[in-house]
């Protein structure tokens, strides 16, 4: 538009509005002289004083600029594309946090893992598990700091913008990859806590008792965790800036109830099945199951334990030495010296164990009488584990069905 038609327009304006020069003038703080310039398309205004005459006047800008009015049917769709081009900017600011949130949160979860790394290989290569498990604390650490650090990133980047069903979208997806993140990191963390409760410093732990024992931890940091945030996230969802509308959360509390009744009926399974799998370990262990080698007198059992029976171990030293508990050394007979005793303490019988296929011996009394005397050896006690341990993992089998099925049911019920 040419500059005359922006004085046109303006003397215009000015006349409509009944306004001289000098009161113009006075109002947008310039003299006279310069209004009177500006009618005369000798000059225009600076731009700073474009929106305050657009306002005296109460037209827009753009038709200040354009030195006409513009159709109301024109400024409808002007406003409409404004507001497309402005929605188009909020939902593109959104994802693009978003994204951006996501590919650091990996970095965060890497972090994780390379803590549960470090302390496999401090583990198993150095066979030092206390080692591993303080070598794997600070990558824990390192990693709740920095998903924290994302995730107020994540917010503030938006901080800004008008509250909408979109933003608290957005804010719950960032909350929901947070708690997955620190969730995976507690997990991780759990498992390596038996490593942390050896005794010695130079020792480490077999993968079977780190597996059986650090799954359990991590199995119930889980279980943790998933409690904590049933309850953390209906309390965000009640909070100002968390709504996804009226339908999306009426939704939500229907779900978040089934949740609760099917999580209560999950832990009451757990806990009728977890009661029958500690009995049958505690009646029928590997103790129970094994029959052993019965004997009817004292003579027999002595000379059967004497007999030399059984491969040592491949690591067997045959120049060991042997010492007593005030440190005097002995040979390898009294080292392998064993008694047995009643139930009173009382000794029985004394005699030299050269059998190596023995693990264990008991034996039972009335008084002086003997009831009964067994010795049990390790390939019996081997035959009794793999017993148990197939029992177990019939157990895992029932816990794993368990919870796939309450969550089948959640999937089936749940409102959608």
């Amino acid at each position: 538009m040419e500059r005359k038609t922006i004085g046109a327009f303006i003397a215009v304006l000015r006349k409509a509005r009944g306004l001289t020069q000098r009161q113009l003038a006075e109002m947008l703080n310039v003299s006279d002289k310069t209004v009177s310039r500006w009618e005369r398309d000798e000059g225009c205004p600076d731009l700073s004083l474009i929106p305050v005459l657009a306002e005296i006047f109460s037209v827009s800008c753009d038709e200040l600029l354009r030195g006409e009015r513009i159709p109301q049917e024109d400024r409808e769709k002007a406003g409409e594309r404004g507001r497309d081009r402005t929605e188009r900017q909020r939902r593109h600011l959104l994802t693009a946090s978003f994204n951006r949130f996501k590919n650091r949160s990996y970095v965060a979860m890497a972090l994780a893992v390379g803590g549960l790394t470090a302390a496999m290989v401090a583990n198993f290569g150095f066979y030092r598990g206390r080692l591993g498990f303080f070598l794997g604390l600070p990558f824990f650490l390192a990693a709740v700091f920095c998903q924290m650090i994302f995730r107020n990133n994540a917010l503030g980047t938006v901080a800004e913008l008008e509250e909408e069903e979109s933003l608290g979208r957005f804010r719950l997806r960032v909350l929901h990859i947070t708690e997955f993140c620190l969730g995976l990191d507690l997990v991780l963390f759990s498992a390596t806590l038996p490593l942390g409760t050896l005794s010695q410093t130079n020792a480490g732990m077999a993968g079977a008792d780190w597996l059986r024992y650090g799954g359990a931890c991590g199995a119930a940091a889980a279980l943790a965790l998933c409690v904590g945030c049933y309850f953390i996230n209906f309390w965000v969802r009640g909070k100002e800036g968390y709504s996804q509308g009226e339908k999306a959360d009426r939704v939500y509390r229907e779900n978040h109830r089934l949740k609760g009744r099917l999580g209560l009926v999950f832990a009451a399974l757990l806990l009728v099945t977890g009661f029958a799998h500690l009995s049958l370990t505690q009646i029928w262990g590997p103790g129970t199951i094994m029959e052993g080698i019965e004997f009817d007198d004292l003579n027999s059992f002595a000379e059967f334990m004497e007999k030399e029976e059984g491969m040592p171990l491949h690591d067997y030293d045959y120049n060991a030495k042997f010492y007593d508990e005030q440190g005097k050394e002995i040979s390898s007979q009294e080292a392998n010296r064993k008694y047995l005793t009643d139930g009173n303490g009382k000794v029985i019988l004394e005699y030299v164990q050269n059998n190596r296929t023995i693990c264990s011996v008991q034996a039972s009394f009335r008084g002086d009488e003997l009831l009964e005397l067994r010795a049990f050896t390790y390939e019996e006690l081997d035959r009794a584990r793999a017993i148990v341990r197939q029992r177990n993992g019939i157990f895992a089998a029932v816990y794993v069905m368990e919870l796939l099925t309450v969550t089948a049911v959640y999937f089936k019920k749940r409102v959608k």
